[in-house]
């Protein structure tokens, strides 16, 4: 059967929902784990899996997603840097909720631009930009891809509209890597992501985040095939 049309079938979406819960169940037991999840090598990976769960895997991975659209360079599965920082502790709060943010990593240098960024954001609004995903390495970029195509009714062409395939990311590429910005009222959301581009931040970012070495990787009608994300952006230092 073709890979594309296979997450389709019954079997296939069994398996996925299994995948993404057995992870989570996983995270319940193992602290460390929960803590540091966007580092997740493939081997705590397919350690938790069945064998139809690896080859769910596997498909993913030979998958070239050209054929979904995408136009983007294959950036390559890399090593998880030994440099990481945690962010902890963001707070965002949505209709008088507060809510805390997962652990977010990224490398010391991208947060000691972050951290600038973040400071002048801070002195001109007033207001404080928090990062909700920052690196990802290529085993958790694909819970992340499974995560959107269960979400998407196992639709592959438009789950590769909203998140890279592993080794396309710029999450899992500490080169130039992305960080997904969020503001302290939470937007953005899965639910209204676009509500983001309606924010002082993101106003404030186009203004200024070059001045401190991020930039928008998707605007409108970008070469790659990924659909506009007004919060996502590239360090280049």
């Amino acid at each position: 059967m073709n890979s594309l049309k296979f997450f389709q079938t019954p079997q296939a979406e069994s398996s996925v929902t299994s995948i993404l819960s057995k992870f989570e169940q996983l995270k319940e037991t193992n602290l460390e784990l929960k803590e540091r999840e966007a580092a997740l090598s493939f081997d705590q990976l397919n350690e938790m899996l069945s064998p139809e769960e690896k080859n769910i895997i596997e498909i993913i991975l030979s998958i070239d997603p050209k054929q979904l659209g995408f136009r983007g360079s294959f950036l390559g599965i890399v090593a998880v840097p030994a440099d990481l920082v945690s962010l902890k502790d963001q707070k965002v709060t949505v209709d008088g909720k507060t809510n805390v943010l997962a652990t977010v990593l990224v490398p010391k240098n991208v947060y000691e631009g972050y951290m600038e960024l973040k400071n002048a954001l801070k002195k001109e609004l007033g207001k404080d930009l928090l990062i909700d995903s920052g690196y990802r390495s290529s085993a958790f970029q694909v819970i992340t891809l499974l995560h959107y195509l269960k979400m998407y009714n196992f639709d592959l062409e438009q789950t590769a509209k909203r998140v890279a395939f592993p080794g396309y990311s710029e999450h899992g590429f500490p080169v130039k890597q992305a960080i997904d910005f969020i503001n302290s009222e939470g937007k953005p959301t899965d639910d209204s992501p676009f509500d983001f581009e309606d924010t002082d931040e993101y106003r404030w970012l186009v203004e200024n985040a070059e001045k401190f070495g991020f930039v928008l990787s998707y605007p409108k009608d970008n070469p790659d095939g990924i659909m506009y994300e007004p919060w996502h952006w590239r360090f280049e230092g």
